[in-house]
């Protein structure tokens, strides 16, 4: 189970509120100029086959994982190359316990029902799953969604993130499961384009 602060479940509300998110980044940028880019997926190759995957631990056996600057550089020829333009269609994984819903999401960090059980909570590659939302025959959207990193000192502050491993030990990792009812409005959630992720640095590029 999850120790939350209290008033954690506020911290995405009060970190992605658009008003509070313009007045943030006018005192906090005045003075630089901020760039952001999107992801980029590689892709796990083989001789004669590969697959678009957005990290290495999902590659199948046998494969290796050609990052999207590889893919830019080394294979400019080779099929694979569209994995460059094909981030959102990538499949994700789901967490399988019935706390989660059937959540589509990067890692099993993100499922609540895997800290409840050592049994199977998450399922990857699923082509049900991926970055971009998808309309079901009913009306109805899926997409993933991702945990939330908050340092309990600062309980209305928070980050999106892709897994637990990159939320600091001393901070607190909240599972969507967690606040998926208790915030209504869709454009609060830890949705893709709201998570930080790294990126890869050649020289000056």
């Amino acid at each position: 189970s999850l120790n939350l602060p209290q008033d954690a479940h506020l911290a995405l509300q009060k970190t992605f509120l658009k008003p509070q998110q313009q007045q943030l980044t006018s005192v906090i940028h005045a003075s630089a100029q901020k760039t952001y880019f999107s992801v980029a997926a590689g892709a796990c190759v083989t001789t004669d086959k590969y697959w678009c995957m957005l990290e290495k631990t999902e590659c199948p056996f046998g494969s290796t994982f050609v990052s999207a600057r590889q893919l830019e550089t080394e294979f400019k020829n080779s099929p694979a190359i569209q994995c460059l333009d094909a981030a959102g269609s990538v499949p994700l994984g789901q967490c399988t316990m019935s706390d989660d819903n059937g959540l589509c999401t990067g890692d099993k960090s993100n499922c609540g029902g895997c800290f409840e059980t050592s049994g199977k909570c998450f399922e990857p590659n699923n082509a049900a799953c991926t970055l971009e939302g998808r309309e079901n025959s009913d009306g109805s959207t899926d997409f993933a969604l991702f945990g939330l990193c908050v340092n309990p000192a600062y309980p209305r502050q928070g980050h999106c993130l892709w897994s637990r491993d990159e939320c600091p030990s001393t901070n607190i990792w909240i599972t969507p499961d967690s606040w998926l009812k208790s915030i209504k409005n869709v454009e609060d959630y830890c949705t893709c384009e709201k998570v930080v992720v790294g990126a890869c640095r050649y020289g000056n590029e």
